[in-house]
């Protein structure tokens, strides 16, 4: 099939790079109302482009769109393409705020139409083990999910996600990945967000550059978010040096604890390893034992991580099968309405209950 790209920037050519290596992606063309941005994609990737969005969604060739644009961009391009009959898939966050994103998923129930936003965590090899261990049994029922999250400032003062209007806030536009993920795996909804944070550390931030998030499921599981930017030593990565391993003993952290009620786990990011643990009530008492280490080489750490290779090629088969999304719009919303909770609860100062902010089941 032939596919078009929205937006022909950074992650616009990592997508088209994944999908140069699709086989069942016949041609790809590229749009940006950026004659730069053109083209340094037409440079870089080889492929054609367009500044006019028409010249994409007015031909009926273009089975699938991937929306790779800015933030503020993502409701205008998703609702145009599929008013135009494209199959979407679209970067998260899905917009900017909630009632946009409300009104994408409506807008692909009410067409009948193809929407997937880019929750790619759920593709990645490192996560998808734990989905695993919880769906097999190896953890018992979930209970506690704490993520430690620390980096650096890695933007820079002239990037558009640092701006409201066009980013957004930082956790739909970074953090929404890492409370998609407890929701994934607990298999269950969260209820009540509770988040604070203190005054940001970098000045020319229109947004928070740190959180305290804590979400309470149905079924009374938690979670816990800590974010920290600018925490981690600045790294201008050295391409003699081994990524992960010039990062991790300066500051950088991003460390998953999963407790079920019969094990847990610990996914290090950092250390490379995926580790799980048993428990066991004895006549001396509880008893924890360490029973797997998994670990994975560098040249991995795409598919262990941000696997939007897999991601981009799974959208194509889909969409070429005629398969629902494997996340589907509603369920993506569910967890922008976390991200929405977590500023909204600190700007009043107190939990906020997801029932609260709007009905999400499809209409």
């Amino acid at each position: 099939m032939n596919v078009g790209i929205l937006g022909a920037g950074a992650m616009g050519r990592t997508v088209l790079g994944h999908l140069q290596t699709c086989p069942d992606v016949k041609n790809l063309v590229a749009y940006d109302p950026d004659p730069a941005a053109l083209e340094e994609t037409r440079r870089e990737c080889g492929v054609a482009g367009y500044r006019s969005l028409d010249r994409i969604l007015d031909d009926e060739s273009v089975k699938l769109v991937f929306v790779t644009a800015s933030n503020a961009a993502h409701k205008e391009l998703v609702l145009s393409a599929l008013e135009a009959g494209k199959a979407v898939m679209c970067e998260k966050p899905m917009a900017t705020t909630l009632e946009d994103s409300r009104e994408m998923a409506e807008a692909a129930s009410r067409l009948n139409g193809f929407l997937q936003v880019g929750f790619e965590l759920r593709y990645s090899h490192l996560y998808k083990t734990i989905k695993r261990w919880i769906d097999g049994g190896r953890l018992g029922q979930v209970r506690n999910i704490h993520c430690t999250y620390i980096c650096c400032e890695y933007w820079g003062r002239d990037s558009w996600r640092v701006r409201r209007q066009q980013g957004g806030s930082m956790f739909g536009e970074k953090l929404s990945h890492y409370v998609d993920l407890p929701r994934w795996w607990a298999g269950a909804e969260i209820e009540e967000v509770h988040s604070i944070a203190s005054p940001n550390v970098v000045p020319y931030y229109e947004i928070r550059d740190n959180y305290h998030t804590s979400c309470k499921f149905a079924g009374g599981a938690v979670s816990h978010l800590a974010f920290m930017m600018p925490f981690a030593s600045t790294v201008e990565n050295d391409p003699l040096i081994e990524r992960l391993e010039q990062q991790k003993d300066l500051g950088h952290e991003l460390r998953y604890l999963i407790m079920g009620s019969g094990g847990a786990a610990e996914t290090n990011l950092f250390h490379r390893t995926i580790k799980r643990w048993t428990f066991q009530e004895t006549a001396k008492g509880f008893s924890s034992e360490l029973v797997e280490t998994l670990t994975w080489e560098p040249e991995q750490d795409h598919f262990y991580f941000h696997n939007t290779h897999d991601q981009s090629h799974d959208i194509v088969r889909r969409v070429r099968d005629g398969l629902p999304p494997a996340i589907s719009p509603w369920d993506a919303l569910e967890t922008m309405k976390v991200c929405e909770a977590a500023d909204r609860s600190i700007d009043q100062g107190g939990p906020i209950q997801l029932a609260d902010l709007m009905e999400t089941v499809p209409v």
